[in-house]
């Protein structure tokens, strides 16, 4: 391409300072490598704000979005562009890093829409370049601590006068406002799936005895499934009547439908083996 260039850059400097009138002697057209004809020009539409850039320059990086051929999901058939509806302001940020192959961080931008942008468009933040990257470590940690005093104090701040019940009511209502509750709340969905798991093996064939061909498993250990059965009615009795102690309306709670099927294993539980 260097020399195709230097061919018609002369004509060109010459038809500038009016020493070769342009319209009698037109400059030779550039000649086009063969390694490049499958480059072309695109265009990205970024909220209105239009960028072209050539498709090598995107290509180089193919694990991002622009290098990949997911950017074709953004295509624009009757305009022949690349549209996303992104911060257009942070995506030079982003363009330039294709461009340079050096990311850098703007002092002006959030730095919670920065990290946005970058997970869009598929880009690490780890890769930013030394000149920015203090800078940009610092705002995330003063972010990450402001953030943790804003959660400290809504917490403090919500719901000051509850009581024991409604706490333990809400903690299994929303079981993420608490470690406690939303241990118990997988702990719960474990023996859930272990009860359920139960029901469908004790049916499974597991070999035959003298007197009968298929002996279904509930019957060949019966000690056993015994034993995860009660563990999980036992679990799912202690979560019953706790539920029933921390409920505003224990009537209405016992009434409804939800109650009827958490209270019914327990009823229906075999004594023994």
């Amino acid at each position: 391409m260097a020399t195709g260039v230097a061919a018609w850059l002369p004509f060109a400097r010459a038809a500038a300072i009016g020493w070769m009138p342009v319209a009698n002697c037109p400059m030779p057209p550039a000649p086009r490598e063969h390694s490049k004809k499958q480059d072309e020009l695109i265009i990205l539409n970024v909220s209105g704000r239009r960028f072209q850039t050539w498709r090598t320059t995107l290509d180089r990086y193919p694990d991002t979005l622009l290098g990949s051929t997911e950017k074709e999901f953004f295509y624009n058939e009757e305009t022949k562009e690349y549209f996303f509806d992104r911060d257009p302001d942070a995506f030079r940020s982003v363009l330039n890093f294709y461009r340079t192959g050096k990311l850098h961080y703007p002092r002006y931008e959030c730095i919670s829409a920065f990290d946005e942008e970058l997970a869009f468009f598929g880009i690490i933040p780890e890769i930013i370049g030394d000149c920015c990257y203090e800078e940009y470590k610092d705002r995330k940690r003063e972010n990450a601590e402001r953030l943790m005093d804003d959660q400290e104090e809504n917490k403090d701040s919500k719901l000051p006068n509850m009581n024991f019940r409604e706490t333990m009511w809400r903690a299994f209502e929303n079981p993420h406002t608490s470690t406690m509750a939303l241990v118990f709340y997988y702990v719960t969905g474990f023996f859930i799936a272990v009860s359920v798991i139960t029901n469908v093996v004790e049916t499974v064939p597991c070999g035959s005895t003298p007197n009968q061909k298929d002996v279904p498993c509930g019957e060949r250990y019966t000690v056993a499934f015994f034993c995860m059965d009660t563990a999980c009615v036992m679990i799912f009795t202690v979560e019953y009547l706790l539920r029933l102690f921390a409920a505003p309306s224990r009537y209405r709670f016992m009434r409804s439908v939800m109650s009827i099927i958490d209270g019914h294993p327990a009823l229906l539980h075999r004594p023994g083996p």
